[in-house]
C-alpha cells in the first residue's frame, strides 16, 4: 500500500490571521486618531473649556474614550489642565498648527475670554490693568449696566497706592522698590483716595503676598469694593492684573461666594500666558 507523506509546506492560515490582525489594528488606530482629532476640534468652539463628563456628553463618546484622547493631547501639550485639574483647555502648542504668517496673539486677546468669564460669574465691572511706572493703566474690560458702575476709558491711569490693582502690582515688587515708591508718594492724596500711609500700605502688601490677591474698600458716597488678581508670565513676573468690583453692598456677597472660582479663572489665564511665553520663542506679549 502506498503511503503518502504529509506535506511540510507552510500553511497560509497563519499568514491570513496575521494580515487580519494587522488590518484590525490599523482600523482601531485610525478610529483612535479620529477620536483624538474630534476631541481637539471641540476645544476650538466658543465654549473652549471642558471636563471629561461634559465632553463625553457633548461628543457622544464614552468617558473612557474621551479620557484616552485627552491624555494623549495633554502629553503632547495640545491640551492643558486648569488649576482645579478637572477641566481642560487648548494649550499653546496649537500655535504650531497655524499659518506661520498669522499674527501673534496679544495680551488683550489672550485675556478677553477670561474677562467674559468673570463678568458672567459676577455681573460686575471687570478691568484688565498693567503697570506703567508709578501707575496702573486700564487696557481692557467689560462694564456692567447695573447702577453704581465704574467708568474707565481705555488708557485711564491710577496711581498704584490708590486702587486694589495698584496694591497688587506693588506687592510683586522688591521691598526696596516699594520703599522707593513710598518715598516718592508718602502723604500724597490722588484720585480721591486718602493720603498714602506707609504702615497701612505695607500691612496690605504683606496680606496680599500671603493670600495671593488684593481687595480694597473705598469709603465714597457709595462704598465700592474691588478685588484684584495677578496674571503671571513664564518667568513668574507679574504681567498684568485682572480686577472686578462694584458697590460693596451688592458685590461683597457675590465676591465671597465666587472667590474660589475667580482664583481658578485667573490662574487658568496665567497658565496660558506662561505657556505662550514659554512655547513661542522670541514672542513678547504685547498689549
Amino acid at each position: 500500500m502506498l503511503i503518502r507523506m504529509a506535506s511540510h509546506r507552510p500553511s497560509t492560515r497563519s499568514g491570513g490571521v496575521d494580515s487580519m490582525k494587522a488590518a484590525l489594528e490599523s482600523r482601531e488606530q485610525n478610529k483612535a486618531t479620529a477620536r483624538i482629532l474630534t476631541v481637539l476640534s471641540s476645544f476650538a468652539s466658543s465654549i473652549g473649556e471642558f471636563g471629561i463628563s461634559e465632553l463625553s456628553q457633548h461628543l457622544g463618546m464614552t468617558k473612557n474614550m474621551v479620557f484616552r484622547a485627552i491624555k494623549t493631547l495633554v502629553e503632547q501639550d495640545y491640551i492643558v489642565r486648569d488649576p482645579s485639574g478637572q477641566r481642560y483647555q487648548l494649550g499653546f502648542r496649537v500655535l504650531e498648527l497655524q499659518n506661520m504668517f498669522s499674527p501673534e496673539p496679544t495680551f488683550r486677546t489672550l485675556c478677553a475670554p477670561y474677562i467674559e468669564q468673570i463678568f458672567e460669574l459676577t455681573g460686575e465691572t471687570v478691568s484688565l490693568m498693567v503697570q506703567a511706572m508709578d501707575f496702573c493703566v486700564f487696557i481692557d474690560g467689560i462694564e456692567t449696566r447695573k447702577p453704581g458702575v465704574w467708568r474707565l476709558p481705555i488708557g485711564a491711569l491710577r496711581t498704584l497706592h490708590t486702587v486694589a490693582s495698584g496694591h497688587l502690582i506693588l506687592s510683586s515688587l522688591a521691598d526696596a522698590a516699594i520703599d522707593a515708591y513710598i518715598a516718592r508718594h508718602v502723604g500724597e492724596s490722588t484720585d480721591g483716595a486718602p493720603p498714602l500711609d506707609a504702615d497701612a500700605l505695607w500691612a496690605d502688601i504683606r496680606l496680599i503676598r500671603q493670600r495671593g490677591y488684593a481687595t480694597m474698600l473705598r469709603h465714597s458716597a457709595l462704598p465700592m469694593l474691588s478685588a484684584a488678581f495677578p496674571i503671571w508670565d513664564a518667568e513668574n513676573h507679574l504681567h498684568g492684573v485682572m480686577s472686578v468690583g462694584g458697590p460693596n453692598e451688592r458685590f461683597a456677597p457675590v465676591f465671597a461666594a465666587s472667590l474660589p472660582r475667580l482664583i481658578a479663572i485667573v490662574e487658568s489665564l496665567s497658565q496660558r500666558t506662561r505657556l505662550y511665553s514659554a512655547n513661542a520663542p522670541g514672542a513678547e506679549l504685547t498689549l
